[in-house]
């Protein structure tokens, strides 16, 4: 049998979750632990119960040991993350994950939460908190990419066979994020599916990027701005005003330019 690793985007599953199960006459949690989960299951990135959640991220936290003892006594009904990997875990699949959080207190915390459920199975993990994730479409998207083509790289030098857990986080993301697999060479993608309830694994076609696309790319190595006239030269007009219909380009007067993550996503 192959060992896998997987890549996993994470959301914020368990304190929602947990905050809904303390609404129950006899909660799990203490009274002062609720309280703080059922602010944080709504935080706002940003706010100040946001950042709130990142400070408690540690296992040595009265927060941390309570929602990671719910967590333990029944993961597959408080993280989607792991319910939809439990599947891989149960076999003995699962060798090494990376979880790849929002740029945000509660999605780092569910994250280190996830992360400590795996190491204490022997599954060796590590958490990313994607800068800007959540905050900003375009960097976050780029730094998602980076991130995870970097990550899944190391993956395949060390043997593994390489999944993305596609089942939490931003819907948009994680959907861009299934494109980057094809390009990526990741094996399979799979996640919960809304209705069936049950785990669905998406082959990873082989994608490859147009010949014209990659002229364009030469056009833009180490810039993200560029003169309408140099990239009409390179690539012509016809596909200049193909890729602007895409939006793969933006012309702005005399000049073009091309968003990061699509740059990135190209190579």
């Amino acid at each position: 049998m192959k060992r896998s690793a997987h890549i996993a985007t994470v959301g914020t599953s368990i304190l929602r979750n947990a905050a809904r199960a303390g609404s129950a006459k006899r909660s799990l949690l203490s009274p002062q632990v609720l309280e703080k989960v059922r602010r944080w299951a709504s935080a706002p990135v940003m706010s100040r119960d946001d950042a709130e959640a990142g400070e408690r991220a540690s296992p040595g936290t009265l927060e941390f040991s309570e929602i990671y003892s719910l967590l333990v006594a029944d993961p597959r009904s408080y993280s989607a993350e792991l319910n939809a990997m439990y599947p891989y875990l149960e076999r003995g699949e699962v060798a090494a994950t990376t979880l790849l959080a929002a740029d945000s207190g509660t999605s780092e915390l569910c994250a280190k939460l996830i992360a400590q459920y795996l190491e204490d199975r022997g599954v060796r993990s590590q958490v990313y908190r994607v800068e800007e994730l959540g905050r900003s479409f375009d960097e976050g998207l780029y730094n998602l990419l980076d991130r995870a083509a970097l990550v899944a790289s190391r993956y395949r030098e060390d043997g593994y066979v390489v999944y993305l857990n596609a089942t939490g986080g931003f819907k948009l993301e994680t959907a861009v994020l299934y494109v980057a697999a094809g390009l990526l060479g990741l094996d399979r993608v799979y996640y919960i599916h809304e209705t069936m309830k049950e785990v669905v694994e998406i082959p990873t076609i082989p994608l490859t990027v147009k010949p014209e696309y990659r002229d364009l790319l030469e056009v833009f190595r180490g810039r993200d701005k560029v003169l309408r006239r140099e990239v009409e030269h390179r690539v012509g007009r016809k596909i200049l005003e193909e890729l602007e219909k895409r939006g793969i380009i933006a012309v702005l007067g005399r000049e073009v330019i091309i968003r990061r993550w699509l740059k990135l996503l190209l190579k």
